[in-house]
């Protein structure tokens, strides 16, 4: 038991886990707003009828929704296009910062000891 709570609270997995999965619904629900409430009715007037998610194509007897499978791929793109911007900026942000303790390395010289002017 007391491995586990080490694992549980001291690591901070489970912590982390319960931040990631917060804010991956919070990002979702962001991306939701944009594709829905943005895009979507700025691409309706290009398709018949009006409404992309409504949007199916017969198929014997049934119906191939195309609109619920393109609305899904849009979210992916922007999810990705936004994943992408965020992981862009942390990787220059480590760069900036890995370049700036190399300077700071090379600048500072050691202290010599003058005793014996």
């Amino acid at each position: 038991m007391r491995e586990f709570t080490e694992f549980f609270f001291q690591k901070g997995n489970a912590l982390n886990l319960a931040i990631a999965v917060v804010v991956g619904t919070q990002f979702q629900q962001i991306v939701d707003a944009i594709s829905k409430d943005l895009l979507m009715p700025l691409l309706n007037p290009l398709v018949r009828g009006g409404d992309w998610q409504n949007l199916v194509i017969p198929y014997y007897g049934g119906n191939l929704a195309i609109g619920k499978i393109l609305d899904v791929m849009l979210n992916s793109l922007i999810v990705g296009w936004a994943l992408f911007f965020i992981i862009k900026a942390i990787n220059r942000s480590q760069r900036t910062l890995e370049s700036g303790v190399k300077t700071i390395k090379h600048s500072v010289k050691p202290m010599q000891d003058n005793d014996g002017d």
